[in-house]
């Protein structure tokens, strides 16, 4: 009898283990299916973008950067907090080359005459953000994914000026004024932007997107105030201005498993 219970115990507990394990299995398997058959996109644990950037000055920051725009390239780090939640979060590091603008003043002071003003401009914005963007079609097989985002973050500026002044009836140039300033200014904004497809294992994608950037004030010389004296010294006034910009990028958007 002794022999019969324990018969029955051990072929009762196999059976137990049994059925624990096998709906695993067909679960397991039953999703791969799913996930084969719908092109539902794989569950990555970080995704990476690089990107090549322009970016536009507006409003009083154009007045203080005068050219067009400014290139740069770009790196962003995102986490999908899961395969079905359509919200990444991240943060995103830039490096943009500000092109060197040269401008002319012309000055009439007593006891010196005419001179003329020549300064130059130069320098880089570095951005650092915070990202969080929401793909309103992250659970769907489309080859296409839009998607929009908001950033928070500051942006660093190294902006190199040198004044040179010369006097027009002596013929006389005076010792150059450099000035090398490192501001940052408070940085937000919002965007939107696509990615489409390019790899069969749903793992690489081309990736465009456009945003506009809100910056806070930051300090520079303002070379049209500067001001020579008899005994030859430069004077100048600074003045603040915002950093918005406008900034398109296109780029590669690459899922890591």
């Amino acid at each position: 009898m002794k022999t019969i219970f324990i018969l029955l115990a051990v072929f009762f507990s196999a059976n137990v283990l049994l059925s624990q394990d096998k709906p695993e299995v067909i679960s397991a398997f039953e999703d791969e299916k799913f996930k084969e058959e719908f092109n539902i996109l794989p569950e990555p644990k970080v995704t990476f973008e690089l990107d090549i950037t322009a970016a536009f000055t507006s409003g009083q920051f154009k007045e203080f950067y005068p050219k067009d725009g400014m290139g740069g390239i770009g790196l962003s780090t995102l986490f999908p907090l899961s395969i079905k939640n359509p919200l990444d979060v991240g943060f995103e590091f830039g490096y943009y080359f500000m092109s060197e603008t040269r401008d002319k003043f012309e000055y009439h002071a007593p006891f010196i005459g005419v001179y003329d003003v020549y300064a130059r401009v130069s320098g880089s914005m570095v951005p650092f953000h915070i990202i969080a963007r929401v793909y309103p079609l992250k659970n769907s097989s489309s080859p296409v994914q839009p998607y929009v985002e908001g950033l928070a973050g500051f942006r660093l500026f190294v902006v190199n000026q040198e004044v040179n002044a010369y006097i027009v009836s002596s013929g006389e140039e005076l010792p150059r004024v450099t000035v090398t300033n490192t501001t940052g200014s408070w940085s937000y904004g919002f965007g939107a932007g696509v990615k489409i497809k390019v790899s069969k294992n749903n793992l690489l994608y081309l990736n465009a997107k456009a945003n506009q950037l809100y910056g806070t004030e930051t300090n520079y010389m303002d070379p049209s105030s500067v001001a020579l004296y008899e005994n030859g010294t430069v004077e100048y006034s600074s003045f603040r201005s915002r950093t918005d910009v406008l900034r398109f990028s296109i780029g590669l958007h690459l899922m890591i498993e």
